[in-house]
């Protein structure tokens, strides 16, 4: 299969990043080359007639969304128009090879180990870096994210870093000082590049880590497979409960909450909530900068909403909102409206909508096949993720995230599978799937999110 290799690699480095604390991997553009050699293994393997040309279900609304966004951004903000194309093509890349380049079970297996093992990592670098000693950390704060460079100093408090050493003109921090480079932030650990935010390194490991973890145990089912999964879901979870963040600890109970649901049905919720409501209460922020950070997000909630009413059609523009707040909308439904329109939240929510909903009557479908275990296995794995997912993504700005179009391109690649094997399996979004979406989508933006922001003294 010569796409995987190229999958494989784009996947590694979106995620972990190694270009960017390995000096000799930053001459060369990695992340544009592996692009280009997945989508050219693909059509290889197209060639030599090892992979079927077969469209999943999603594909014509990805296209539609990306194309979408580029026409609105042509329309209102042409000078961002290369540069969006080139992320969007990325992207568009990414989430196309996964989902049509992998059509046996045997690669998607693989392929998920490739991804659960760069979660692994991203993990295993944030709980060291929770139990670091902490460092003066000398930069400042752009676009949201916190830049800057451990100086070498060790620190208990911010003030032993403003002492006779420190640079003038610098902002100090004491934070606790990871590999590669890497630091807390408030004393929250994170990663790099796109998962520099807490939340959103809670909200990847959660769906990429803990998930596929379970998988693998239960398709290996050896004592050494099952204990290695144990530790590593342990050591994840602990990471996780180091980011301190609140939606990235109810992503985490949603995973298990799923399987959970699975086996025993609805009547496992109310149990399974009041086992989680001690986690929830315990871990996450409740501070001052927490309350303070929850206030933020309803005035982007509510900018984002301005910014839709004067832009109904085609928005600001993709990954323009923070040329109007001086924060993201952390929200990936009102960013979606503010930047791309109504039009463009439509097709956003319908394809997670028809994500979830492969992976729901899919698993319903092959109940009754025999043989279709390990389908089984790697459908509830995707659907416990995308659950976490679909829920954090409403406090994150996630629509053009590198992870949710690779999550969105496994799910592909599960359909891709089993219709491999099932050439007459087939799910579509119907025109009454598509009437409940659009209502949806204009009760959320007329409805739903008014009322919530003039309950909170927004509007």
């Amino acid at each position: 299969m010569f796409a995987i290799p190229g999958i494989a690699a784009l996947m590694v480095f979106i995620l972990a990043r190694p270009q960017e604390f390995i000096l000799l991997l930053q001459r060369v553009p990695f992340l544009h080359l592996f692009a280009a050699l997945a989508v050219l293994g693909w059509v290889i393997d197209v060639r030599l007639r090892r992979l079927q040309p077969i469209a999943v279900p999603t594909l014509p609304w990805v296209i539609c969304f990306f194309l979408w966004a580029f026409v609105g951004t042509a329309v209102v903000a042409p000078e961002h128009l290369i540069e969006r194309g080139i992320e969007f093509s990325i992207l568009f890349a990414l989430y196309g090879t996964i989902a049509h380049g992998v059509q046996k079970f045997r690669t998607l297996q693989f392929i998920a180990g490739v991804l659960m093992a760069t979660c692994v990592f991203i993990a295993a670098v944030c709980f060291h870096q929770g139990l670091a000693p902490k460092g003066c950390v000398a930069g400042e704060e752009l676009d949201g994210a916190v830049l800057g460079t451990p100086d070498g100093r060790e620190c208990d408090n911010v003030e032993q870093c403003r002492g006779p050493e420190a640079e003038p003109g610098k902002e100090y921090r004491c934070e606790h000082i990871g590999a590669f480079g890497t630091y807390s932030v408030e004393e929250r650990v994170r990663y790099r590049g796109e998962l520099h935010d807490p939340n959103e390194v809670a909200m990847t490991i959660s769906a990429g880590a803990l998930s596929m973890l379970i998988a693998f145990a239960l398709r290996k089912r050896t004592t050494l497979a099952v204990t290695l999964c144990a530790a590593l879901f342990g050591m994840t979870v602990a990471a996780l409960w180091m980011t301190q963040s609140r939606g990235g600890l109810i992503s985490m109970l949603l995973v298990p909450g799923v399987y959970l649901v699975r086996r025993y049905g609805f009547r496992a919720i109310l149990p399974a909530a009041m086992l989680a409501i001690p986690v929830l209460l315990a871990g996450g922020r409740s501070d001052s900068n927490a309350a303070m950070s929850t206030q933020e997000r309803y005035e982007a909630w509510a900018t984002g909403l301005s910014l839709f009413k004067h832009n109904p059609i085609f928005g600001v523009g993709a990954r323009l909102f923070n040329e109007h707040h001086y924060i993201t909308a952390h929200n990936s439904f009102v960013l979606t409206l503010a930047e791309t329109g109504m039009i463009g939240m439509i097709l956003f929510v319908s394809i997670l909508y028809l994500s979830m909903k492969m992976l729901i009557v899919g698993m319903r479908s092959l109940a009754p096949i025999p043989g279709a275990r390990v389908a089984q296995v790697w459908g509830m794995a995707l659907l416990a993720s995308l659950s976490g997912i679909a829920f954090q993504i409403m406090t994150l700005s996630f629509a053009y995230h590198s992870v949710l179009w690779i999550f969105l391109g496994m799910v592909g690649a599960w359909y891709s599978c089993i219709k491999h094997h099932l050439p007459d399996f087939s799910i579509r979004l119907t025109w009454r799937d598509l009437g409940f979406i659009v209502i949806g989508c204009f009760a959320f933006a007329f409805v739903v999110l008014p009322l919530f922001l003039k309950a909170k003294g927004e509007m």
